[in-house]
């Protein structure tokens, strides 16, 4: 009976989780916690499911069955598929992109010892595009011109910046083997988040190329710490809640405005970079609707997990393209010079 019990609740949470794709968190904010931990709660029925085949209330377990087929779509957005409904599309030619979150900028470190500059060099895709870029004013930490100069082997560059003081200068970076015209900047009411926008000139194209940070949780551990009592496990809980809720909020109408502008592009377009959100959410379903996910289109069976704290895994980091072009090769390399890793694919067009 405790089986069918705690079977009953997971069951209500997938519920909750799938209808946090459909509902923002600013209006229900709950569903939102769900949506954070949809993977994990899907593992669990499946195992709950087979554990009452071996019972006797072996009857539930099509319970497990009609969960799996409400929850087809935010399956299909969380494990990758490719070879289910991505045919190879043959187009002539194709570029690679990388696109990472630096955690400003490998610590500001000096470019000999920076770790992030130092995996960009050795890897040198085409088209870097980076979020969370840091450089100081002073001497004694990565300045602007140094990284400049350590990545040169990128003739054509897209500085960003959010932050814009005396001490430090903080936001998004392009470095780019292609030209970069018609910059520009979509900005929000955010402490530290834009979106920076650039047509990448290709040898037979153009491409419309949107490098976004958007709103974090902003999430520490003690929001996770429900306490010794009940009056500090509801405190905790509320104030989590309300940091997803507000957060979720903004993000919708960072996504909104993304989506706006790229549907008057008269070009191809490519919406890359951490959005702070899981593909079971709001904002992923903005972000996605006409665009295909890179890492759903060219890898298998993979979860795709790019920010990974203790045993807490999600995939917040994204490339979406249109329809018009394709990806293959995508690869998320796990290497610990950011709370981030990055991911890469070749664009094809």
């Amino acid at each position: 009976m405790i089986l069918v019990g705690l079977h009953i609740i997971v069951c209500l949470c997938l519920l909750a989780a799938v209808l946090s794709v459909f509902i923002p968190a600013s209006a229900l904010p709950v569903p939102a916690w769900f949506g954070l931990i949809f993977e994990w709660l899907m593992a669990a029925e499946l195992l709950i499911g087979l554990l009452l085949l071996f019972t006797k209330r072996r009857r539930w377990a099509w319970l497990t069955v009609a969960m799996v087929v409400i929850c087809a779509a935010p399956i299909c957005y969380t494990l990758s598929h490719a070879a289910l409904f991505f045919p190879k599309r043959e187009l002539p030619h194709a570029f690679t992109l990388m696109s990472y979150n630096t955690r400003l900028m490998g610590d500001v470190r000096k470019p000999k010892q920076n770790r992030v500059i130092q995996y960009i060099l050795r890897t040198q895709p085409d088209v870097v595009c980076l979020q969370e870029v840091e450089v100081s004013k002073s001497n004694d930490n990565l300045t602007l011109a140094e990284l400049r100069e350590a990545l040169s082997v990128y003739p054509y560059t897209y500085f960003d910046f959010k932050i814009y003081n005396t001490r430090r200068q903080y936001g998004n970076a392009v470095f780019s083997r292609y030209p970069l015209i018609d910059k520009h900047t979509l900005r929000y009411e955010s402490r530290g988040n834009i979106t920076s926008v650039c047509d990448i000139v290709l040898p037979t194209d153009t491409i419309r190329l949107y490098t976004n940070h958007l709103e974090s949780n902003r999430l520490e551990h003690k929001d996770l710490e429900l306490g010794t009592t009940t009056e500090q496990a509801q405190s905790a809980f509320n104030s989590t809640t309300e940091k997803l809720a507000h957060a979720s909020q903004l993000r919708v109408e960072q996504a909104k405005a993304i989506h706006s502008d790229a549907e008057r592009s008269p070009h191809p377009v490519l919406i890359v970079g951490d959005m702070n959100t899981t593909p079971v959410s709001y904002t992923y379903r903005i972000l996605q609707r006409g665009m295909r996910d890179a890492f759903l289109e060219s890898s298998d069976g993979q979860l795709g997990h790019t920010f990974v704290k203790k045993s807490f895994g999600v995939r917040i980091d994204y490339i979406l393209h249109s329809k018009q072009l394709s990806a293959s090769g995508f690869d998320i390399p796990h290497v610990d010079y950011s709370d981030h890793y990055p991911i890469i694919t070749t664009i094809h067009y």
